[in-house]
């Protein structure tokens, strides 16, 4: 037993298989190796305030710690079954795989979050399952057509303003999307040691009826361009059209194409939706570096995804071309952390990372009664913060 100290008195008793089953719901975060639980298994106590303090950083509800063991069982049964019910075990991600496949703690709040926009949405979503039904030359039209997307914006401005665009068009039709975001509003760990957990980090769909989830990285992971984001969309959207949830795209997603029929497919899907096929058939051979870069420049597709497209489309035909066409890219310089980027307003951090659709319903839910401040902050954060949660209510006038 741990004994809990609030102001150098006991107040209760932690058992020490209470400590390892919550510490052990992310064991791709390797929370039992923390210091301030190692020393509590040491010495069998640990302040209130070190508790904390330590449930702050790892955004981790320290009520969790206060539970009786019948309750905490409970409560982890629960959350197990409400992940069986979303994913199977292969792909979520676990210390083995180093951070690869679906992150448990970022599926637990996309799970509660799409839980909650249920309550707001009346019917069944039309389009999961839908290109199951038409055939295979028609499914990237009925993508733009089904959520009003001009191909026009697609091939023209920015990149990142070009996402925003994509995803407002999503949501209006209940596909929620939500974007990692990792800063010091700390809606996620941001902790060195598991913000490198999440650095592989993949996009994955949350199924359901009525309100799919898709997410994307962003932020997570650096390599994580507007351009490939943009990929990694309509990819994912097209898991839901096609009802194939049980998989993850990861940054090599171009090069894993080749080794997954499903993922070739959703590739092809994404790529027609994002480069028709009527310009491409425009080109002529061999395919230039001038070529590549003008098409990446012009279209939402990053130069290695351009190459990949057209080798799928026969315009590209042998290793060589392919193996040139790759390592001419030119690769922007990494960041030297040298430069930080200004932290965001709190409130637009919670709509990247909840959707803006489900940020809104949140709004909403508080202030008309419907929704708890409490379970708001749940959502919003993953653990109760007042202060946070009051900069929220100030910028969204709450």
């Amino acid at each position: 037993m741990i004994a809990l100290k609030s102001h150098g008195k006991t107040a209760l008793h932690i058992k020490e298989s209470s400590l390892d089953k919550i510490l052990s719901i992310y064991p791709d975060e390797s929370l039992t190796e923390r210091q301030v639980f190692v020393e509590a298994r040491q010495t069998k106590e640990i302040s209130f305030s070190d508790l904390k303090k330590e449930c702050e950083t790892l955004s981790l509800p320290w009520q969790l710690f206060l539970l009786k063991p019948e309750k905490l069982d409970k409560e982890i049964a629960e959350l197990d079954k409400l992940r069986k019910s979303k994913f199977e075990d292969k792909f979520i991600a676990s210390r083995d795989n180093e951070g690869k496949g679906v992150a448990l703690r970022i599926a637990d709040r996309l799970i509660a979050l799409q839980d909650f926009a249920r309550t707001v949405v009346d019917k069944n979503n039309d389009f999961c399952g839908s290109l199951t039904k038409i055939p295979d030359h028609e499914r990237a039209g009925h993508i733009l057509s089904y959520f009003d997307i001009d191909p026009e914006s697609l091939s023209s401005g920015q990149k990142e303003k070009t996402l925003g665009y994509i995803i407002k068009q999503l949501e209006k039709k209940n596909v929620r999307v939500s974007r990692g975001v990792m800063n010091s509003n700390k809606l996620l760990p941001i902790e060195n040691n598991i913000r490198s957990t999440y650095r592989k980090s993949s996009g994955f769909v949350v199924k359901d009826n009525k309100v799919p989830y898709i997410f994307l990285p962003s932020e997570i992971n650096d390599n994580e361009t507007p351009g490939r984001q943009i990929l990694t969309l309509f990819a994912l959207l097209t898991m839901i059209g096609l009802e194939q949830y049980n998989v993850y795209i990861d940054g090599e997603f171009e090069t894993r194409i080749r080794e997954s029929d499903l993922l070739k497919q959703a590739f092809g899907i994404a790529s027609e939706v994002l480069l028709p096929v009527v310009v491409t058939e425009q080109l002529e051979e061999p395919i230039t570096d001038s070529v590549r870069d003008e098409l990446a420049e012009k279209y939402m597709l990053t130069p290695s995804a351009i190459v990949l497209t057209l080798q799928e489309r026969g315009l590209i035909q042998t290793k060589e071309e392919l193996q040139e066409l790759l390592e001419s890219i030119q690769r922007k310089p990494e960041s030297s952390g040298a430069s930080h980027k200004r932290t965001p307003n709190i409130d637009t951090s919670v709509k990247k990372l909840c959707g803006e659709a489900t940020c809104a319903d949140i709004i909403d839910g508080v202030r008309t009664d419907k929704l708890t401040g409490v379970r708001a902050q749940y959502l919003m954060f993953g653990y109760v913060d007042k202060l946070k949660f009051e900069k929220f209510k100030a910028n969204v006038g709450l």
